[in-house]
């Protein structure tokens, strides 16, 4: 598969009509099921519990379990739908997603939502790696999962240096820049050789 952004934009606009626009009840039922996670497991990081007894206290509430499992499957499904087993494409796609250069006006996207990007800014990226790392500790497709939050810290780091911006109330394209080659082969560098251990090392150090 040769990578290009509009395979990007096309699994960003499958991934987003599914958990973002669709508002089927048991989609939005299970998000709700899965609020929670952040709190929770920045208590048992505090308290040093972590990852034990925060991963046997998510199982105690079966609902929770069900929506991890359900919406984790669901975000598999559709990379893998779309990229297979080609990990380079999908890094590309979310490398893109971080700089804010998807610009997409099919509906149902509203016109000042035309980007990909990430909307809820630098603790979106966290609390997605959140649900990931639970996902993983269930042992729910954790050799899956570690190339997904690989990507997703890559992406975050390049949200940081990057700034994005939204489509304009208008829908217009904000035309945000690309990364230069050279930090974006440092940021590479940093973050795709890590573990599951040392990326919720990374990623405390953004959000303690």
């Amino acid at each position: 598969m040769v990578y290009s952004r509009q395979l990007g934009t096309n699994f960003w606009y499958e991934f987003d009509n599914f958990f973002l626009w669709d508002k089927r009840q048991d989609i939005l039922k299970a998000r709700g099921s899965v609020s929670d996670l952040d709190r929770i497991c920045k208590e048992h990081k505090l308290n040093g519990t972590y990852p034990i007894d925060y991963i046997n206290e998510v199982k105690q509430d079966t609902e929770r379990i069900n929506s991890v499992i359900f919406l984790a499957q669901k975000q598999l499904d559709i990379i893998t739908k779309v990229f297979g087993d080609d990990i380079e494409s999908q890094q590309r796609a979310f490398e893109d997603f971080g700089q804010g250069i998807l610009f997409d006006d099919r509906p149902p996207r509203p016109l000042n939502n035309r980007v990909h990007m990430m909307d809820e800014g630098q603790f979106g990226f966290y609390s997605w790696h959140t649900f990931i790392r639970t996902g993983a500790l269930l042992n729910n497709e954790s050799e899956r999962w570690l190339n997904v939050d690989k990507h997703i810290g890559l992406a975050c780091a390049i949200d940081s240096k990057q700034q994005p911006r939204q489509s304009t109330k208008d829908g217009n394209n904000p035309n945000n820049s690309e990364i230069s080659l050279e930090m974006l082969d440092k940021l590479r560098s940093f973050w795709l050789p890590l573990n599951f251990e040392e990326l919720d090392t990374e990623f405390d150090k953004q959000f303690s």
